[in-house]
């Protein structure tokens, strides 16, 4: 039972960049709006990097409200309907799924420092982002065997995740079309660095002081696993963020946001 809290940020996670990537309609944009245009950065300048940081930054900013001229729409707090998540090992297999979940705080991550190179057509980026604080909420419902035994849960929860520090790795090529030049996201890693989690949640199981039982264990060893998950979830997590990061590339140039050299 101790892997169900970290389990939940998981989840969140992966349904997260699943539903945006397969909710969201663009149309193609070739030319940034009038109030964006001091966002462009040029490959040959020195400081691209902190060019590059401060549109980071202010598309971060924005998640409150959007950003109309280039159809992003507000993110913070970010609403996810359903969200289900199947799971198996030598240990514990079952399914959890997640309803009515909101994820608050997006809109307060900082990004510290960005590098960026490029070799011909392929762009390397590596971003490290302060997390303050989120917040996610929502209600669970889980039938999990473990050692052949059957535990069912149902109820709410809440996870308070803060001072997380990420360092997010990514891999792009740039490829022509109709006269412009895109990204298209090959490889994409996080290395996240969580300073505290807090979990609440109720019905992990029917008895009252069994749940708060289980609950306070999760906050107390947290640590011990949620390294290993994120690794073990990879071959998940990392195509649906692919697929988001690629759905947003595909309709805005990279040409447009960092102009090639002259």
């Amino acid at each position: 039972m101790q892997t169900n809290g970290y389990m939940f940020l998981v989840i969140l996670a992966l349904s997260g960049l699943s539903l945006t990537a397969s909710q969201q309609q663009h149309e193609q944009i070739y030319e940034l709006p009038e109030e964006l245009k001091n966002f462009a950065c040029h490959e040959d300048d020195p400081g691209v990097n902190e060019c590059i940081r401060k549109g980071l930054q202010f598309g971060i900013d924005s998640l409150k409200t959007g950003i109309p001229g280039v159809r992003i729409a507000a993110m913070d707090p970010f609403h996810i309907d359903k969200a289900t998540y199947q799971f198996a090992n030598n240990f514990v297999r079952g399914k959890i799924s997640l309803r009515n979940i909101s994820v608050k705080g997006l809109s307060t991550i900082k990004v510290k420092n960005v590098d960026y190179s490029r070799r011909d057509n392929q762009a390397h980026f590596v971003v490290h982002v302060d997390m303050p604080r989120i917040i996610a909420e929502g209600n669970h419902r889980a039938d999990v065997l473990i050692n052949n035994a059957k535990i069912s849960s149902k109820g709410s929860f809440t996870i308070i995740l803060t001072n997380l520090v990420v360092k997010i790795i990514m891999d792009s090529e740039l490829y022509e079309r109709n006269g412009h030049e895109y990204a298209r996201v090959l490889k994409l890693n996080f290395e996240p660095n969580v300073g505290d989690m807090k979990l609440k949640a109720d019905g992990l199981l029917p008895e009252p002081i069994l749940n708060n039982a289980i609950v306070d264990f999760i906050n107390q060893n947290w640590r011990q696993f949620y390294k290993i998950l994120i690794a073990e979830s990879r071959p998940t997590w990392e195509p649906a963020a692919i697929k988001l990061v690629n759905d947003y590339s595909s309709y805005i140039p990279h040409d447009i946001l960092v102009l090639k050299k002259s």
